[in-house]
């Protein structure tokens, strides 16, 4: 009966087979098995042409399109490599190349995120001096981070939305305002250093008086890997921003604050 069941799912292994894995903390990633043994899986995402491995304790669940049930509770249920189903445990030594068994401790998996910004500016041009505004509130920023983008190894550019609100006043003598909110797209590049990932945005879109510009930086702070703070990040972070004044040229400022983001 094992041989025939073996030979009956090894029929569909002629082309990559596709599935989705479910991980710990409930957020999925799919896309082509390329290999599935004791330790890991190599999945290609899609979207990507190159495949990522994760390592099986991160892995609650593999389920292919068909219907079939690969993983279970971090447990392989029935493995797969050169094309090829199996039971644990049978020795695949004569069914040629086999994938090998890394020990990667860090795993890229491109997932939605939903990112806020609270910064303060401190740095200033002289437009925004306090020559002219005396009340300076701070900057409050909105992102939507996407899956699309390209990622290598531990780096990563992937592609982001963000809407941001800033606002100069004047409250002594006669009032004047340079604010509005600014709507933006752009990319953020990235890599990870141990558990720390360090990542960059620019930006471009249009602000109250024109167009405009958002260069910076984040520092990621992990708070965990755990249930629910896996999703979440916690970021230090400083921009730097380019936007045209209403009377013509350019101001700057540059603000540093926090940002808190969750993926799913």
């Amino acid at each position: 009966m094992r041989i025939i069941l073996i030979f009956i799912v090894s029929s569909n292994l002629l082309f990559p087979v596709g599935g989705v894995i479910v991980f710990n903390d409930g957020t999925t990633i799919e896309g082509d098995i390329n290999s599935v043994n004791e330790s890991s899986i190599s999945l290609t995402p899609i979207g990507l042409t190159f495949p990522e491995e994760i390592r099986m304790e991160n892995v609650d669940s593999l389920k292919l399109y068909d219907g079939k049930l690969l993983v279970a509770n971090n447990k392989p249920l029935m493995m797969y490599s050169n094309g090829e189903f199996y039971e644990p445990g049978i020795n695949t030594e004569n069914k040629g190349d086999v994938y090998e068994d890394y020990d990667i401790e860090y795993v890229l998996t491109p997932n939605w995120s939903v990112n806020s910004y609270l910064g303060y500016p401190l740095i200033k041009s002289e437009s925004l001096s306090d020559r002219y505004y005396d009340k300076i509130s701070p900057v409050f920023g909105l992102s939507i981070g996407s899956p699309y983008g390209l990622f290598f190894d531990n780096f990563y550019v992937n592609g982001i939305f963000e809407l941001a609100y800033y606002n100069f006043s004047k409250q002594s003598g006669e009032y004047t305002q340079f604010d509005g909110l600014a709507i933006q797209i752009g990319i953020s590049p990235g890599f990870f250093v141990g558990e720390t990932s360090i990542s960059f945005t620019a930006c471009t879109g249009i602000y109250h008086a024109g167009g405009g510009f958002i260069g910076g930086g984040s520092l990621d702070i992990p708070l965990g890997s755990e249930g629910i703070l896996e999703s979440i990040e916690m970021r230090i972070t400083s921009r730097a921003n380019i936007v045209q004044k209403e009377e013509g040229g350019n101001t700057y400022w540059i603000d540093a604050g926090i940002s808190l983001g969750y993926e799913f």
